[in-house]
């Protein structure tokens, strides 16, 4: 089922609805209109108690005030473009450089703070819907629509949609931070952590792709094997690829709607497999994190205290031509789909 709650009021009082949705096996998952944010997601462990495995917070302002760890979808272009520039169709477009030069996460044209039109809830999901009108520097205009269901097999399937009016680079995604033992718990070191990849795309100091695509045999970044994130994150301290622990986009393996990632928690259970179509997905290890804000219920976020799986295309691909193409068309979509499928082991 799906119930539509008020959670608050925009500045120019535009209401903000959290959808709520249920399904009959005690799983829940919680969806904020304000930048589709998924704020909770609630499943049992291997005795039965649940927990909500979401970082987040508890109202609207802090919302506003605090997006770093929001769960929000990401676009019109996810993660880098390099010096916030691209050249399409002959013309320059100049974006805005919020991080070291370059453009993150689009910069204000970013939909976390954005709140979308709930347009249907239906007994299983919420369909949302924004009108992009080329916010932060981007060309022309983009609807675009974002699907959320939670099924009785407790999977929650993220579908997007993107309709551009001109040509124009399109990258979404969700950037949930998953802690499988539960959102206040404070590490995640002995979760076990798996990626299908055996290439990773080479970034430099300021995470931008240097365009090469590597193997990650060999390196830090190996993680086609299951292995405890705390000992993969101690591997990678000090080396070339170290970014404060892991901020890497990973090929994943194979074509088409596939496993790309998996983790699971000792503790408590619970398992989380990533399954996408898309071609990338960055695995981040909440590294900005530092435990001195007070987030959803009085919880403290330290460091690496949750993982995010962005799946997405590959950073600054409007700018690197044997990366897969981000161009939508005048006219055309970008549909993809995720699917983040909740378990519990023996």
């Amino acid at each position: 089922m799906c119930e539509k709650i008020l959670f608050g009021s925009m500045p120019d009082g535009d209401p903000v609805y959290l959808c709520r949705l249920d399904n009959r096996k005690g799983t829940r998952a919680e969806i904020l209109s304000l930048g589709g944010i998924i704020r909770s997601i609630w499943t049992a462990d291997r005795n039965g108690n649940t927990a909500d495995l979401v970082l987040g917070q508890d109202n609207l302002q802090a919302y506003m005030e605090n997006p770093s760890c929001s769960g929000a979808v990401i676009g019109r272009v996810a993660n880098r473009i390099s010096g916030g520039r691209f050249t399409l169709s002959g013309r320059d477009y100049r974006l805005e450089q919020n991080d070291r030069g370059n453009c993150l996460h689009s910069g204000s044209g970013n939909y976390a703070a954005r709140n979308f039109k709930v347009e249907e809830s239906g007994m299983d999901e919420v369909i949302l819907s924004l009108r992009d009108e080329g916010e932060g520097g981007f060309p022309g205009d983009v609807a675009v629509m974002v699907r959320y269901q939670l099924t009785e097999d407790h999977r929650l399937r993220v579908d997007y949609r993107a309709d551009a009016a001109e040509a124009t680079p399109v990258n979404l995604t969700n950037h949930c931070y998953f802690n499988l033992a539960g959102h206040g718990q404070p590490q995640t070191g002995d979760h076990s952590v798996m990626i299908r990849a055996d290439f990773y795309t080479a970034s430099d100091e300021n995470c931008i792709p240097t365009g090469e695509i590597l193997r990650v045999g060999g390196t830090p970044l190996d993680l086609r094997q299951p292995r405890p994130l705390g000992d993969a994150i101690e591997e990678l301290s000090g080396s070339r690829w170290d970014y404060g622990g892991f901020d890497h986009n990973y090929v994943i393996a194979g074509r088409g709607f596939r496993l790309a990632a998996a983790a699971w928690d000792p503790g408590s259970g619970r398992k989380l497999e990533v399954y996408t179509d898309a071609p990338g997905m960055q695995f981040y290890t909440a590294n900005h994190l530092n435990g001195l804000s007070n987030n959803k219920e009085g919880a403290s976020y330290p460091k690496h205290c949750a993982y995010c799986f962005e799946t997405q295309n590959f950073p600054d691909a409007v700018n690197i031509g044997h990366f897969p193409n981000p161009v939508v068309t005048e006219g055309g979509s970008m549909v993809t789909l995720t699917e983040f499928r909740f378990s519990v082991m023996d």
